[in-house]
């Protein structure tokens, strides 16, 4: 970004709201694990806050978690640059009163009970928008959890800013999540840090009075710290304005998105939830396919699929090369990536000549490339994908089966077996010599190459490559329907 840009940014109405510098907080208390508030504001000491700028507000309490409360917003020694507001929902409209006497400007309205309940929410939906009008107010929610920012710059290395109460924090990395849904923007961070989904801001919206995912898409679209957003939406207020947004932002960073309405009982579930009306399928569909955004509607594929745009390494085109040590998963993948639209090309006669050097001599030599059982790590690693991407017959490579070898030595020496010293090295060191090499290749290429490890995310081996940001998969239907969406993506660039 240019420093004009840059500049811009930070004059956007929604920077104080992720960068406060100071937070009032109505609702804490010091019953952690019976009331949110007190959850929400753990969470934000925790994260790293300026405990000096943390002002806690409460009628009768004069500390709370080891911070000087206060009992009226008017009493603070500072105009505090956010308000998080955790109230009964009939006492909102009095302290937003407050909170404009005060100056205040800025406000996440945690409370429900507004539009989503009836008439008389719908009165006290009303009275917010209202005030928060007269006092030139900007405000997330009400009835939301937040917002979440692992960029911020707080009093400890690595803090974040998190008005969430759930107790997890995702890894840093630049994927952003708008919901109005608290559990997609925050439940879904211990998910996260399993499979290695790297997010930087996450927003809960909730129902969206007077801060809508418009707004936050045209701040992400400048955001230096976001590359992919992933979208759970179950009403677009503008809609205008939200297909002349993600025009522009698509190009450049992809969209994913969960549209959660369309059927009768989502319908009847989201009037329920944040009070939004909910639209017909097609409609959203029509849009999503117009504008470029990728959708799904299963949280799983929505989390694969940011994570492997995350990554930045978009191919060229559809043609996919499969190598694997089992014929059955060979076959699955052939035929869900052919059902998908991606190709699974034979490889040509110069290529399987070059091959015939590297692969088991029962080994069937084409696409998908069965080596059958064997243990030549760097003609799985290295020589045999390299040879395909150099072939320039390809356009990104799936790779069935990478183990680590930690659990198979422990049994055989558990069992009185030979040692075998040349697989007996560190995780770390494997990395250096089986992964780093191919990497280099594909940035500079920009073929991707997806890895199955079918010991799963806790195994220490498949733990390195999430370390190290490259795609690795437990099952082989996820990398299919991830390239799938990649090549879809690069099809709608070139247009």
């Amino acid at each position: 970004m240019t420093e004009i840009n840059e500049s811009r940014l930070k004059n956007h109405f929604l920077y104080p709201f992720l960068n406060p510098r100071s937070i009032a907080v109505f609702g804490a208390n010091n019953e952690f694990l019976s009331t949110m508030g007190a959850m929400q504001l753990r969470n934000i000491i925790f994260g790293g806050f300026f405990t000096d700028k943390i002002y806690p507000l409460h009628p009768r309490l004069d500390e709370i978690q080891g911070l000087k409360a206060y009992k009226s917003v008017l009493d603070l020694p500072e105009i505090p640059d956010l308000a998080l507001l955790i109230l009964p929902t009939k006492v909102v409209p009095e302290v937003m009163e407050n909170c404009g006497q005060k100056g205040i400007k800025n406000l996440i309205i945690t409370s429900g009970g507004f539009k989503e309940i009836g008439e008389e929410g719908k009165i006290l939906s009303d009275k917010i928008n209202g005030i928060a009008k007269n006092y030139e107010m900007r405000f997330i929610g009400p009835n939301c959890l937040g917002i979440y920012n692992g960029w911020f710059q707080g009093e400890k290395e690595n803090s974040n800013f998190n008005t969430m109460w759930i107790y997890e924090t995702p890894e840093r990395g630049t994927i952003s999540i708008i919901a109005q849904s608290g559990t997609v923007a925050s439940h879904l961070f211990w998910y996260c840090n399993k499979i290695g989904v790297k997010i930087g801001k996450s927003f809960s919206t909730g129902n969206e009075n007077n801060i809508d995912v418009v707004d936050i898409l045209e701040y992400l679209k400048e955001d230096p710290q976001t590359s992919v957003i992933g979208l759970y939406i179950e009403e677009i207020k503008r809609g205008k304005e939200f297909l002349d947004v993600v025009k522009k932002i698509v190009p450049n960073k992809p969209i994913i998105a969960i549209y959660a309405g369309g059927t009768d009982a989502a319908t009847r579930s989201i009037m329920g939830h944040t009070g939004s009306i909910s639209g017909d399928d097609k409609i959203y569909e029509t849009v999503f396919k117009e504008t470029g955004i990728i959708s799904t509607f299963q949280i799983k594929e929505f989390l694969y699929y940011l994570r492997v745009f995350s990554y930045d390494i978009i191919p060229k085109g559809r043609r996919m090369g499969i190598i694997t040590d089992s014929g059955g998963c060979g076959a699955m993948m052939a035929k869900a990536a052919e059902k998908l639209g991606l190709i699974i090309p034979e490889f040509s006669e110069q290529l399987k000549i070059k091959l015939k050097k590297y692969i088991p001599s029962i080994a069937n030599i084409d696409n998908p490339l069965d080596l059958t059982f064997q243990f030549n790590q760097y003609n799985l690693y290295i020589k045999i994908p390299k040879l395909l991407i150099n072939s320039g017959e390809i356009d990104g490579i799936i790779i069935y089966a990478v183990f680590g070898f930690e659990e198979i030595l422990n049994v055989i020496k558990a069992s009185g077996g030979k040692s075998y010293e040349e697989f007996d090295i560190s995780n770390e060191i494997m990395r250096g010599i089986y992964l780093k090499p191919i990497q280099k290749l594909v940035k500079k290429t920009r073929i991707p190459v997806f890895y199955i490890g079918p010991q799963g995310y806790s195994n220490p081996w498949i733990k390195e490559f999430i370390k190290a940001n490259i795609p690795i998969f437990d099952l082989w239907d996820m990398p299919i329907k991830c390239f799938s969406v990649l090549a879809q993506y690069s099809e709608y660039k070139k247009k």
